[in-house]
């Protein structure tokens, strides 16, 4: 069973090989911004259902969910694959994916093109899409959900409430507030298994440059600065399928194997969701001649496994870089960044993929144990967090080097795009340690202001 997954995970990524013009490599963004009224609350659920009428009638194409049966975003065609327009977890934390793009220039100046094009109706309904990284007022619960298949199944497949009361939802409810910059790069299936490891490894610091979401209902978090990071901690059901991984992936077949031993959540049949709970791991599940699960209403079914339920299984899982159902390498780990540096997440990924042999030299001189402890020590201290006892701004600045040099060897100009992250390490700060700042001295009123796109 588990050789039937490897050779999925094989033929996949020979696919989307196949589907590349000319074996570019591509860059794609999924950019998340917390959309918020004018003193920062989540704005309403009929402003976002209006976005989605604004954008039709910009040529954009409705996509309507098949549980609901309500209009949950747009599509619009790209250069190879579509832009897709839609909110996450949460209604009123809007996602943009940019369809993929060969440079990161061309990827910036869709960007423009993506703030222009919603700043008339961010101005028409009186909001803000913010360059932040959580929404700062609303408390993240079950009135923000936006109900759709992929939102459906969790409470009812893996129930929790650690952190949030029964009365106001569950545990994965915390996911409706926080807002990220995920980076998807193409690459050849010899580097895939290197890619992840090179950006679960700098997870460190990569947080302590990025950190932004320290202000969270209505008030300074003064623990942590990277407050959406930790929310993968602190979901119950997250343990050991997301963060850092314990251990580097030594090959493609032990990545799919680490994945096949994950236990399943759901499967599709007619775009509905079955959820899976009697199923240890995904191999399991894909054993079986025939699975067994139930509908959202409780009814059992019974079905036969499929290729594509490991396609979705694949997206069940959050590492801070992971190899994405599209069978790309993605990178979770940033916050949403301010506007003026949106493109700074991607630029470091494809820097660093650009020049894995180096990535990898500078991480060889860490223990992995070290590197997963300063994941949560960036999270809480930016900048002055430690990797191995040590300040890791050391580390950051090897890193951004290495992928200084990655970028320069593409002669394209893209490593200006670095350039808010090394202005951020020579003066010792991250993004929040400036909304930290503003908010103090002129309350969240300053904050929207600043952090709006």
């Amino acid at each position: 069973m588990l050789q039937r997954i490897q050779d999925h995970f094989t033929d996949q990524f020979q696919r989307s090989l196949a589907g590349r013009r000319d074996g570019t490599r591509r860059i794609g963004a999924e950019l998340k911004f917390p959309l918020v009224q004018l003193d920062g609350s989540a704005a309403e659920r009929e402003t976002i259902d209006a976005l989605w009428s604004y954008l039709a009638g910009r040529g954009w194409q409705p996509v309507t969910d098949t549980v609901t049966g309500r209009v949950v975003g747009c599509t619009r065609p790209g250069e190879q694959n579509d832009h897709v327009a839609g909110c996450e977890t949460g209604y009123c934390k809007t996602e943009f994916s940019l369809a993929h793009v060969a440079d990161l220039n061309h990827l910036d100046h869709m960007l423009e093109l993506l703030r222009a094009e919603l700043a008339p109706f961010a101005d028409r309904h009186e909001v803000r899409f913010l360059g932040y990284g959580i929404h700062p007022v609303t408390a993240p619960g079950k009135g923000l959900l936006l109900k759709k298949v992929r939102t459906s199944v969790w409470d009812k497949a893996v129930p929790s409430n650690r952190c949030i009361a029964k009365e106001a939802g569950d545990d994965v409810h915390l996911f409706t507030v926080n807002a990220g910059s995920h980076v998807h790069v193409s690459v050849g299936i010899e580097e895939a298994v290197r890619a992840v490891n090179v950006l679960c490894g700098f997870a460190g610091p990569q947080i302590a440059l990025a950190a932004h979401s320290n202000v969270w209902r209505g008030k300074l978090d003064v623990h942590y600065k990277a407050v959406s990071e930790m929310l993968w901690d602190w979901w119950e059901p997250a343990r050991d399928r997301s963060g850092v991984p314990l251990e580097p992936f030594t090959s493609l077949e032990h990545y799919a194997d680490c994945i096949a031993r994950m236990r399943p959540i759901y499967v599709k049949r007619d775009g509905m969701p079955i959820v899976l709970t009697q199923y240890d791991s995904f191999a399991d599940y894909y054993a079986q001649a025939t699975a067994e699960g139930y509908d959202l209403d409780g009814n059992p079914l019974r079905f036969a496994p499929a290729p594509e339920d490991l396609d979705l299984h694949n997206s069940c899982y959050w590492y801070t870089a992971r190899i994405s159902r599209y069978f790309t390498v993605e990178n979770r780990v940033f916050d949403q960044q301010p506007a003026d540096a949106l493109t700074a997440p991607a630029a470091l990924t494809l820097g660093l993929v650009s020049a894995l042999d180096e990535a990898e030299e500078e991480l060889q001189k860490y223990d992995w144990d070290a590197l997963r402890a300063a994941r949560e020590s960036a999270c809480r201290g930016g900048l002055a967090g430690q990797l191995d006892g040590r300040s890791v701004a050391e580390p950051a600045r090897h890193m951004l080097a290495v992928a200084r040099d990655g970028l320069k060897r593409r002669k394209l100009g893209e490593e200006r795009f670095l350039e808010p992250f090394e202005e951020r390490l020579q003066i010792g700060r991250c993004p929040a340690d400036d909304v930290a700042e503003t908010f103090a001295a002129g309350g969240m009123e300053a904050l929207i202001e600043d952090r709006s796109i």
